[in-house]
Parts: C-alpha cells; sequence; structure tokens
C-alpha cells in the first residue's frame, strides 16, 4: 500500500515538473531575436546570450545584437516559459 502511495507520488510530480517546463536557452535567445527585429529591421550580427535565469517565475533576460544601417544596437528582452519574450529596454545605436 505504501509502494502505491509512493509512486503515485512521484507519478504527480513529475507530470507537475513536465507542465512547468521552462524554455530551453537556444529558444529563448531565438524567441528574443525576432522580438528585436520586429522592433528594429535589422540583421544579427552577435549571437544572443541569456543573461539572467529568474528562477521562481522562470523568466530568462536575454541580449539580442541587432545591426541596423551602420548602428548597433542591443536589445534586452525577457522571455517566459512558453518561449514568448517581450522588449524591455534598448541602447542608442553606436557605430
Amino acid at each position: 500500500m505504501k509502494l502505491a502511495i509512493h509512486f503515485a507520488l512521484l507519478g504527480a510530480l513529475f507530470i507537475s515538473t513536465n507542465s512547468l517546463a521552462e524554455c530551453s536557452d537556444a529558444e529563448a535567445i531565438e524567441s528574443a531575436n525576432i522580438a528585436a527585429q520586429d522592433l528594429l529591421a535589422g540583421e544579427i550580427f552577435l549571437p544572443g546570450k541569456v543573461l539572467k535565469k529568474h528562477h521562481p517565475s522562470k523568466r530568462k533576460e536575454v541580449a539580442s545584437y541587432i545591426k541596423n544601417n551602420n548602428l548597433h544596437y542591443t536589445v534586452f528582452s525577457l522571455v517566459n516559459q512558453d518561449c514568448e519574450s517581450k522588449v524591455i529596454k534598448r541602447t542608442h545605436g553606436k557605430y
């Protein structure tokens, strides 16, 4: 009887952790790059970076590097666990 309860608890724990799985770093960077390109309509000149992982909310802060004309921008985005990104700020363009 106790063994069945342990298996039931382990199964419930496994299901709950799978339903709360976070977005991978590569998917978060890709989502942030798409949002940054929508904002500035440029091209990516450096690979993005995951700067922070917010553990309670499973959000990630991602930096994207965009080149538009001769100017280089850094765009910062928050990506949630469903890989949906929201731009929070960007730098001024630099040469």
